[in-house]
């Protein structure tokens, strides 16, 4: 191949790197412009480790942009209350690096599942190919479990183990993130869900020792 052909080559792969890393930059940089101007505008509702929007304003740019990022066909929220949770019940990002347990109970609401989100958003891929429980699929506790903060098992109280190696039938596999995000969807909530999005009873997640 004669000199001028490489030289040609050359020029042209440098190009395409410094688009792909312009492209790189870019998406970084709107991320992070989403996230910052999300958070100023405040319009998330806080609810322990919990952060729920309550009302799905298409008319506004930012939120149309979270939604698009993290929600891409998501449902008005008079038909699902999508609750994110980031960061365990002591205020600690949720890493791959720890291991949790998720204590709750049964919600107020017709159909309710969780699902676990890599840093990207997008589904942690796993061996096991488990990617979130619902009310259909996972084990309840017993009814002669007491665990003093859950509520009386009336609602069917559980618990999900979310590490990066097998911790028996409810186990959430956490990849390897950085940062990985757990979505509590609830379907059609009871009028009192709506009514105290800050204080109903929402799972605790917990780091546990390994």
């Amino acid at each position: 191949m004669s000199n001028p052909i490489k030289q040609k080559l050359k020029s042209i792969l440098i190009l395409l790197l410094v688009i792909l890393l312009s492209s790189v930059a870019g998406g970084s940089f709107a991320i992070h412009k989403i996230r910052t101007n999300t958070k100023e505008k405040n319009f998330m509702i806080q609810n322990g480790c919990w952060s729920v929007n309550p009302k799905m304003d298409l008319t506004d740019r930012y939120q149309r942009a979270l939604i698009s990022m993290i929600g891409l066909f998501a449902l008005r929220e008079s038909e699902v209350l999508y609750f994110i949770a980031s960061q365990d019940s002591d205020g600690q990002p949720l890493s791959s690096e720890y291991n949790y347990i998720l204590e709750g109970t049964a919600p107020d609401t017709r159909y309710w599942s969780y699902t676990l989100y890599g840093e990207d958003y997008f589904l942690v891929k796993n061996e096991a190919n488990k990617f979130g429980f619902n009310l259909n699929n996972i084990q309840y506790l017993p009814d002669s479990s007491n665990l003093p903060e859950l509520p009386k098992n009336t609602r069917k109280n559980h618990q999900i183990s979310i590490s990066s190696e097998p911790k028996g039938d409810n186990w959430l596999p956490c990849g390897n993130e950085q940062q990985f995000y757990i979505n509590l969807r609830m379907y059609n909530p009871s009028p009192s869900v709506y009514q105290h999005l800050e204080s109903v009873y929402l799972p605790k997640i917990k780091r546990v020792e390994q």
